[in-house]
């Protein structure tokens, strides 16, 4: 089967850093059920063969909502799951690499915290850019924070689609109106709610109201 491609509007990071293993997957379908239209899988402390089975399990869940799954960093990973594709950082291995590693057909999304990355990524083949962290990130608190504003510079300097990351929340979502994105990557919002359906829900209300990420 097809995996399915990239649409616009909400998009989480299952992150086992806040999620354990009774949890991500629950957590993961709630949101897919809410309205999410985009997974990745972030772990960084579990070893590889673990990984792989979470990104497995978690392929079959988003395979029942056609959403793709992403796994962060590491493309061997997202091929031996079967994962549609993957999210690779700054620090991680290039886009050029991902690619030529899980093929043409894969989704490949890369971290962009400049023009000149944003620039690097699209040529070597990225189908979209990340824009962040655009607040104060629970998940990376030490790390400056972007502001919407480097989604409006990102914007007109690449032609591919354009996420925004970090510290986004149903209250201030509202802030990235006008910036051009389409996808808006949360993992707290959600992952950290009593309800992450209802929490998802309120978020997909809230970017609807400002008209960010509209599909």
């Amino acid at each position: 089967m097809a995996r399915p491609r990239l649409r616009r509007g909400l998009y989480f990071a299952a992150d086992t850093a806040l999620l354990d293993q009774s949890r991500i997957y629950q957590v993961t379908r709630a949101a897919l059920a809410g309205g999410v239209v985009l997974v990745q899988l972030r772990a960084k402390e579990i070893a590889v063969e673990e990984m792989t089975r979470i990104a497995g399990r978690l392929v079959a869940i988003c395979d029942e909502f056609e959403a793709p799954l992403l796994v962060n960093d590491l493309p061997a990973v997202a091929a031996g799951a079967g994962a549609a594709g993957v999210h690779v950082g700054q620090e991680d291995v290039t886009v050029a690499e991902a690619r030529r590693i899980l093929g043409p057909d894969a989704i490949v999304g890369a971290t962009t915290p400049t023009v000149e990355a944003a620039h690097r990524a699209e040529a070597e083949g990225a189908d979209y850019v990340s824009a962040g962290p655009i607040f104060r990130s629970p998940t990376k608190p030490d790390r400056p924070v972007a502001g919407p504003d480097l989604a409006r510079r990102l914007r007109p300097e690449t032609t591919l689609p354009l996420c925004a990351i970090g510290g986004i929340t149903a209250q201030n979502v509202g802030e990235l109106a006008g910036c051009g994105v389409d996808l808006v990557c949360v993992i707290s919002a959600i992952a950290a709610a009593p309800d992450p359906r209802a929490a998802t829900e309120e978020l997909i209300a809230a970017m609807h109201a400002a008209g960010v990420a509209q599909q």
